[in-house]
């Protein structure tokens, strides 16, 4: 038996990788786009942060924008004097870094200094200031017993030019699980351990960690989970992907999983049809990209996905799903021409090879509706009217009666209407292609949350694109062509047979040129579809007319989704700027058991 590489997806539908130092880029983005976030101070802090004990490292836009770089702490009272008297201080996060197993971050000895199985480590340092004033500037203040009418809830803040700080590294374990019930569920972190290094005496150094755990627990962890993991996505109006996690079994004892220096999620995929009305209002119009080499080497930050079944699945829901309806005509003075076309797909199946490809066989196109209609306008020709009986002193006594025949528009029309009788079958070989979209409205000048704020942001687009197409169509050509003709010789048969016999021979000897030039252009044979195509200047042929709606949702114009780049990871929050997370690159490729999508994280 030949050996096979396992595949991502073999225990689940979708995969979901995100590595270690992917984690850390998107650490480093909020932590420079939402200082506020890692930097707690006094109010005198907060409106010099040159008090910090480190200085802030923030993204120019945050500074341009006049965004906060530290938040307002909670008051740090000097006790036993009833609340008279406040302290100025800052706590700052400097440094964070996520580890996952196996572990490269040296950890203290009294967290084991090898990390364990399917955990992750985090390395913090933790920098905090006092602002204690000279001696000499305490003396100075006034003893809360020597103000007894100083008001409540009126306490001085003592100021300072600096902060007394310290640093302190910090170590965490912990590990990542689901909770809640199914449809429910979210993924939050747990921890197991946590250590101050070199706080002394020891007991000094377990306070504090037992203080820092219950924050950890209460605090940090349940802010950091994810609140929902089932969720739906719409594909192309057509179906909705409803997506949720894999139940821990035998293949799959770990969900999520720590391990290989990454976070994995498995998913499961269940697809239904889409309900009427259900892909929503109108989207903006898509503006083409072009594709966009990897810049990067080693291990992509990102790594999604889908199983061969789960693709075939979604396949099948499309493609029942899936109709097409469209009608047009045109008039080209002699000529006219109008169809009406109406289609949806059957059968067919969808199989991924190994060179990079998704083939699609016998995919069967039953025209419900197909109706081609063809219009010739003859010039009016009029016999009669002459004088049988003039009047000497002018004018006629006597007209002979004036007949006009071919005063319709158009005179002979002949449709052929084979709707339901009809069945195509097409092949196409499709290969995945990612394109970086850069939005034209968009000057250099422009950051990304000025391009964000007028709603013209750049994206990443993922396309089916396909390679060879194979249509099998019944030829209807000659059939139109040979039935044309005849239904010429009898609708002028048939709008002359009012006429008496001497207005007939002298129509059809008038006409006689007439009709052989309709002959001679209607001498269709092979050649209708090409005259048609020449005439209106498109191509009209049955086939292209469902290829072309096929391959607008497989190719240029429908992406099966877009990224937005840079991705909103944290929305704006009253003065803060939204956090947004530069997408450097997405690529996608195919192999004999699934699709695969991998992204870089800019910075």
């Amino acid at each position: 038996m030949p050996w096979r590489i396992m595949a991502l997806t073999d225990n689940c539908d979708l995969f979901v990788a995100v590595h270690e130092t992917g984690i850390n880029r998107v650490l480093g983005h909020v932590i420079r786009q939402r200082p506020s976030l890692v930097n707690y101070g006094s109010p005198a802090v907060v409106q010099n942060p040159e008090l910090l004990c480190a200085k802030v490292h923030a993204h120019p836009v945050v500074r341009q924008r006049d965004n906060p770089l530290v938040s307002i702490g909670p008051p740090l009272p000097v006790v036993l004097t009833g609340g008279a008297y406040q302290m100025e201080y800052a706590v700052q996060l400097t440094r964070a870094e996520v580890d996952v197993s196996p572990g490269t971050i040296a950890l203290p000895g009294e967290l084991n200094p090898h990390l364990k199985p399917q955990r992750f480590a985090v390395r913090t340092t933790l920098c905090a200031g006092l602002g204690c004033p000279p001696d000499e500037i305490v003396d100075q203040l006034p003893r809360p017993q020597r103000s007894p009418g100083r008001r409540q809830g009126d306490p001085v803040r003592i100021l300072t030019s600096r902060l007394t700080c310290f640093c302190l590294d910090l170590f965490a374990i912990g590990g990542v699980d689901f909770i809640g019930a199914a449809g429910d569920q979210r993924l939050l972190g747990k921890l197991d351990g946590l250590e101050i290094v070199d706080l002394a005496p020891a007991e000094l150094e377990n306070a504090v960690e037992c203080y820092l755990r219950f924050v950890a627990r209460l605090g940090v962890l349940p802010r950091l989970s994810v609140p929902v993991i089932r969720f739906t996505k719409d594909l192309l109006g057509l179906a909705t992907a409803i997506v949720e996690p894999t139940p821990e079994k035998p293949t799959v004892p770990s969900n999520p999983a720590l391990e290989d220096d990454q976070i994995k999620v498995f998913l499961d995929l269940t697809v239904t049809p889409s309900s009427p009305g259900g892909g929503g209002g109108s989207s903006p119009p898509v503006i083409p990209g072009t594709p966009r080499p990897r810049v990067r080497t080693g291990a992509f930050d990102v790594t999604a996905a889908m199983s061969e079944p789960a693709t075939r699945d979604t396949f099948a829901v499309v493609r029942d799903t899936f109709s097409f309806d469209t009608s047009g005509s045109a008039d080209f003075g002699p000529f006219s021409v109008s169809y009406a076309v109406a289609a949806h797909l059957e059968d067919g199946t969808l199989d991924l090879h190994g060179d990079n490809t998704m083939r699609v066989s016998e995919l069967d196109v039953k025209f419900d509706t197909l109706r081609l209609c063809f219009g010739i306008d003859i010039p009016e020709i009029c016999v009669g009217g002459f004088c049988i009986i003039p009047n000497p002193f002018g004018g006629c006594l006597l007209r002979a009666p004036r007949i006009c025949v071919f005063s319709d528009d158009p005179d002979i029309e002949f449709c052929l209407d084979i709707g339901g009788l009809i069945t195509s079958e097409i092949s196409m070989t499709l290969t995945p292609l990612t394109k970086y979209s850069v939005n034209p409205s968009r000057s250099p000048a422009m950051n990304d949350w000025d391009a964000r704020d007028a709603g013209i942001p750049n994206h990443w687009q993922l396309y089916i694109d396909p390679v060879t197409l194979d249509v099998d169509l019944f030829d209807i050509a000659d059939i139109v062509g040979d039935l044309l003709e005849a239904a010429v010789d009898a609708a002028i048969d048939t709008l002359l047979g009012p006429l008496p016999g001497w207005a007939k021979d002298l129509i059809k000897a008038l006409l006689g040129p007439v009709i052989d030039v309709v002959r001679a252009i209607l001498d269709f044979g092979d050649d209708l579809e090409e005259w048609l195509s020449d005439l209106l200047g498109v191509s009209l042929g049955l086939f292209d007319l469902i290829l072309t709606a096929i391959a607008d949702y497989l190719a240029e114009d429908h992406p099966l989704f877009e990224v937005e780049d840079p991705l909103q990871i944290l929305p704006a929050d009253g003065a803060l700027i939204p956090v947004l997370l530069p997408v450097e690159f997405v690529g996608t490729r195919v192999t004999d058991d699934e699709v695969v999508v991998e992204a870089d994280i800019g910075g």
